[in-house]
């Protein structure tokens, strides 16, 4: 076995650098449209691929990109902890436009060798092509990325159709149409002439805007999507705000009542006392202090529209037989408008009543204070509730958008007891 040569040497460890390049460039693409830290992990996925690269070197592998992206997809999920479903659209992108780049790269290697004697000055230019590729595939991740990464960053389910199902075509074309993934590779590009290469080069560049348009094909109506899921959320809250209005039209009835029969009531209690009969003038004074406290008003937030919502809802749950404690109180110079906080508030404790109407009446509770830290409001709410399986509904789907509109982030933990939801929201400054 002959000894490689010094442009083998180079040409072998500037492949190794190259492809830890690109798997920098793929995971980092990955994390950044998902919000997904991954810098922790990336030494291990390069150093895999390193390995992997080094095995196929010397053992004469072909390139198997199919499970290079198997890899990949079990590495986001167990390891980033990246849903599935949020991480099929960016890793098909990455995967179909590596695709390309390869392509590209065997069309120009194949040119290079052709027409270049010296290896010398064949490796150099070999290394050159590549520092464009790769120069091509970050400039075109980054602009993907800040272009459609609101659309990537939704889960896709049945627009997946949309860029899974053409892409996947134009990788199986280029591929087996090239060789890519072939031990044939090289002797299938000595059969081609310089005119089919040039067919090739400009397939291939045809093939890359179709690819592009494809991208914005899927963006457009993932936001067309997301506007209707909007609509529908918009509707929802709408009919929630009739049956809140509902509901304070009633308690005011009754507190007008109350009012209006506190003579009567005083009346009473007098005749009760003069005729020494303690017992159930005690009993009497509990029944109105019950009917008091569901009448009582919470404690001011800072917030008029939040007061209003705070006083219809606690006064709901204490009407169902749930204690509550209600501490909330937004800063004067925290400036969220007031819609994102009648829908944060509403849905935790909407959630919150709803859960607790499934536990026995004496056990119910429910704990609703706020927090500040910095320029960061921490909403806590905590209830009881009987132990199972969270279904993500209208309710935290609605939670999670105003929660994301603010910069913020949401935690949710439960014990057999107590359900618990924090919110973190960073409170823009106001003009």
């Amino acid at each position: 076995m002959s000894r490689p040569g010094t442009s083998e040497l180079l040409l072998c460890g500037w492949w190794f650098l190259f492809n830890g390049w690109i798997q920098y460039l793929e995971i980092n693409f990955l994390c950044g449209v998902t919000n997904r830290p991954g810098c922790r992990f990336l030494p291990l996925w390069i150093g895999f691929n390193e390995l992997f690269i080094a095995a196929k070197l010397f053992l004469g592998m072909p390139t198997d990109f199919f499970l290079h992206i198997l890899l990949l997809v079990l590495f986001s999920v167990c390891f980033l902890k990246i849903p599935w479903n949020m991480a099929v659209a960016p890793l098909v992108i990455t995967g179909t436009l590596y695709t390309f780049i390869e392509g590209y790269s065997a069309v120009c290697m194949y040119w290079i060798s052709r027409n270049t004697e010296s290896k010398i000055w064949g490796t150099a230019l070999q290394i050159g092509v590549s520092v464009l590729l790769s120069a091509v595939y970050f400039g075109i991740l980054k602009l993907v990325r800040r272009r459609y990464s609101d659309a990537l960053q939704w889960p896709v389910f049945s627009y997946l159709y949309v860029l899974l199902f053409p892409c996947g075509f134009i990788v199986l074309l280029v591929r087996m149409g090239l060789k890519l993934d072939s031990r044939e590779l090289e002797r299938y590009f000595l059969t081609i002439g310089m005119d089919t290469g040039i067919a090739v080069f400009l397939i291939l560049g045809g093939a890359m805007v179709i690819f592009l348009m494809m991208i914005k094909l899927f963006s457009v109506i993932v936001c067309q999507a997301r506007r209707e899921n909007s609509l529908m959320i918009m509707k929802v809250q709408m009919e929630g705000q009739r049956t809140y209005m509902e509901e304070a039209e009633k308690r005011n009835r009754e507190y007008s009542r109350f009012q209006h029969d506190i003579d009567n009531h005083l009346l009473v209690l007098s005749g009760l006392i003069r005729e020494r009969d303690y017992e159930k003038a005690e009993e009497y004074i509990g029944g109105l202090q019950i009917r008091s406290e569901s009448l009582a008003e919470p404690a001011p937030t800072g917030n008029g529209v939040l007061d209003i919502l705070l006083k219809e809802k606690v006064s709901y749950g204490m009407r169902n037989g749930i204690r509550v404690s209600c501490n909330v109180r937004i800063p004067e110079d925290f400036y969220f408008e007031d819609m994102d906080l009648s829908i944060l508030f509403a849905n935790l404790l909407d959630n919150a009543i709803k859960a607790c109407s499934a536990v026995p009446c004496g056990d119910r509770e429910i704990f609703i204070y706020t927090k500040t830290h910095g320029r960061f409001l921490v909403i806590e709410s905590a209830n009881s509730w009987v132990p199972g399986p969270v279904e993500e509904g209208i309710g935290l789907m609605n939670i999670r958008n105003v929660t994301a509109k603010h910069q913020g982030t949401i935690e949710i933990s439960d014990t057999d007891r107590q359900f618990r939801i924090s919110v973190l929201l960073c409170a823009p400054k106001g003009a």
